[in-house]
């Protein structure tokens, strides 16, 4: 007797169930693992297993990035084509990650600052830089790194919040939708093609582009998975021959990028609506967003407090649990109340952006 063909993606969407908050979850947890390698152990001292077993190609931060992303391009698109009104969007989109946002560099800058600052409390805080600080990186466009004498001492000296950089392509990647959206574009035999153009721009290497090409292909692979989803089927022998792609690519040191953006991203799509107990892993709350943007700083303030090389584990474990705190405040006092306030329920079943 034949089995019954496997659920397409665009049938899963349409459930009520998924692990998509597990996995933002889990994804931000593995940003602070990697992160403890330099934060902890110094660059000099330290390499993260994954850069060895990769050739160099991606770090665990990275790969957590990209799930990220492809998460993203998932829901950031399905949001726009069930409520294709630009400014209900835009504003949505705003809420989602600038009142967190300025919240974390207001407390950094006026209560973390000061704390572990190194300068008189009256030099700093008559410091341009203190309040640069906050301004740079609410606007997303040329990052701030440091604060007048916070954290210099460290093994990897001075960053504050190093994590931010990626904001600014998160939000780009919005406004691609957006974009593509109002004039028409958004459409899968377009889309598609634009993803292939990126892999290809990713192969020549041109540095004055960042990480757009790499991070594009992430959010790409989740756009595109999503509009061709009557045709995606959740099947996990794909699943297999897409961890085979990922397992070559890395031995061989080049193309792990393009298998991330394609591969990768159905794999996680696939774990997003694998049935389990794992859908109810966000009744109360999603904290991803708030471990992102506070875990830097707070494993940065647990190398001051040790003082010199400690191993990577040690950071991220003293780290977490302070995080975690910082995250449920921001979710509750902040984002559910700014989502609220955009017309969106706090935290709705199923959870999409």
């Amino acid at each position: 007797m034949a089995s019954p063909p496997r659920r397409t993606l665009g049938e899963c969407l349409e459930g009520r169930g998924n692990n998509l908050d597990f996995l933002r979850f889990a994804a931000a947890t593995g940003v602070i693992v990697s992160h403890a390698f330099p934060l902890g152990e110094g660059l000099a001292n330290s390499t993260e297993p994954l850069m060895d077993f990769t050739r160099g190609q991606l770090s665990l931060g990275l790969v957590c990035v990209a799930v990220f992303l492809v998460i993203s391009g998932v829901l950031i698109t399905r949001s726009w084509e069930r409520r294709p009104d630009a400014r209900g969007f835009l504003l949505a989109r705003t809420l989602r990650i600038f009142p967190g946002l300025a919240v974390s560099l207001l407390l950094t800058a006026f209560v973390l600052g000061a704390v572990f600052t190194t300068f008189p409390l009256a030099e700093y805080f008559s410091s341009r830089d203190t309040y640069t600080f906050i301004l740079r990186n609410l606007t997303l466009v040329e990052p701030q790194w440091t604060l007048p004498g916070v954290f210099e001492g460290n093994v990897y000296p001075a960053a504050v919040n190093g994590s931010l950089w990626t904001l600014k392509y998160e939000v780009g990647f919005y406004l691609l939708v957006l974009g593509l959206g109002v004039t028409g574009l958004l459409r899968k035999e377009l889309a598609l093609v634009g993803w292939c153009v990126t892999a290809g721009v990713s192969l020549l290497h041109i540095g004055r582009l960042g990480f757009w090409p790499n991070l594009g292909l992430a959010f790409g692979g989740g756009l595109v998975i999503y509009l061709w989803r009557e045709r995606v089927r959740m099947s996990p022998w794909i699943a297999a021959g897409c961890v085979l792609v990922l397992v070559a690519t890395s031995l061989l040191g080049k193309g792990l990028s393009i298998a991330m953006g394609s591969c990768g991203a159905y794999l996680v799509v696939y774990l997003a609506f694998l049935p389990s107990r794992l859908a109810s892993f966000g009744r109360y709350g999603d904290f991803s967003y708030g471990l992102y943007i506070y875990a830097f700083p707070m494993q940065q303030v647990v190398a001051a407090l040790m003082g010199g090389n400690n191993p990577w584990w040690w950071n991220a474990a003293l780290a977490f649990l302070p995080t975690l705190v910082l995250a449920v405040l921001s979710w509750r006092l902040v984002e559910a109340k700014a989502r609220f306030i955009g017309g969106r329920q706090p935290h709705p079943a199923p959870t999409f952006s």
